[in-house]
């Protein structure tokens, strides 16, 4: 029903504001508007909404003034932020009888949510005696509606990130994939299978801490930092090979953390990631997907999100 009308999409991270709006269908979707807009410091951070109405404000112009096409559409789904968003998988037990559901699945969000049911919102769905079940706090997310009614938006629904980011970018392979996010302060490692969610947690380690281990080493500005961050990249043969190393220890954390999840994964279903795809605002510095597949012996790509849209 989605597609019967131009449809929009939002995500907010700490510095920026992005929407999208597709047209056509579900399989054949065609790109219709998008637009980005910077975020000022201590608008959004951590996945939490801290000034409503300069977020507002930003949002209001974004609608109105996309960079590219129109926005048609109030009605729009939006993404919850992964550090703030919580999801299980797990089996539903045969003696557990359908209308005993609901309350088993509550259990489980009680025993692994830090939060108790009041203070979440929480839904699942189940395929195959397999429940996928994901909760998000109920005062970070009516932070989100409030802005949203403010700017007569009309929100439809919300997913976490890592579900959004594999409709998008995964292939039709039915082999593991393991999905690397690098946003501005975490990264986001995700593993589906046969294009389902089996594995997904956060580092404190992404695109910030890069930038300052630059800065600090080099004693530059951020702003400088920034910019050499992206031109070097993991180059050695660049800059004497000093911004190859810095970068080099920031992202050993990353690779380790890689490596303990291709391992519990294969432990626990005896399969291997097929290849890593990658996204965020990170994932294009020079010379990192060679990198990393060298350092995994993984085939690694950046996500292509316009492969599937016209």
């Amino acid at each position: 029903m989605f597609f019967k009308s131009p449809s929009l999409g939002i995500d907010i991270s700490d510095y920026s504001l992005e929407v999208v709006s597709l047209a056509g269908s579900s399989e054949n979707p065609r790109l219709l508007a998008l637009g980005r807009a910077k975020l000022g410091p201590g608008i959004f951070e951590g996945g939490k909404i801290l000034k409503k109405e300069d977020l507002k404000n930003v949002l209001k112009n974004l609608i109105e003034n996309p960079q590219l096409g129109k926005i048609k559409t109030k009605k729009f789904i939006f993404s919850l932020p992964e550090a703030k968003s919580f999801f299980r998988l797990f089996q539903l037990p045969k003696e557990v009888k359908e209308k005993e559901i609901l309350e088993y699945i509550q259990s489980q969000a009680k025993e692994n949510f830090p939060y108790s049911l009041e203070e979440l919102y929480l839904d699942y769905q189940i395929e195959d005696q397999e429940i996928l079940l994901v909760a998000a706090p109920r005062e970070i997310v009516n932070d989100y509606l409030e802005v949203f009614q403010g700017c007569q938006l009309e929100p439809l629904a919300s997913e976490i990130e890592s579900l959004s980011l594999a409709r998008a970018l995964l292939p039709d392979s039915v082999s593991p994939i393991l999905i690397a996010d690098f946003g501005a302060r975490t990264t986001n490692l995700s593993i589906f299978d046969r294009r389902k969610l089996k594995l997904s947690f956060s580092l404190p380690v992404a695109g910030n801490s890069f930038t300052q281990a630059i800065s600090e080493k080099f004693n530059l500005p951020p702003e400088e930092a920034e910019n050499l961050k992206k031109e070097v990249g993991l180059k050695p043969e660049l800059k004497e090979g000093k911004v190859f190393l810095i970068l080099q220890k920031e992202l050993q954390a990353i690779i380790e953390e890689i490596k303990r999840t291709e391992t519990y994964f294969q432990n626990k279903t005896g399969k291997s990631i097929e290849k890593i795809i990658l996204a965020g605002g990170s994932a294009g510095l020079p010379n990192l997907t060679d990198y990393l597949a060298e350092n995994l012996q993984k085939p690694v790509e950046i996500g292509d999100p316009w492969q599937k849209i016209n």
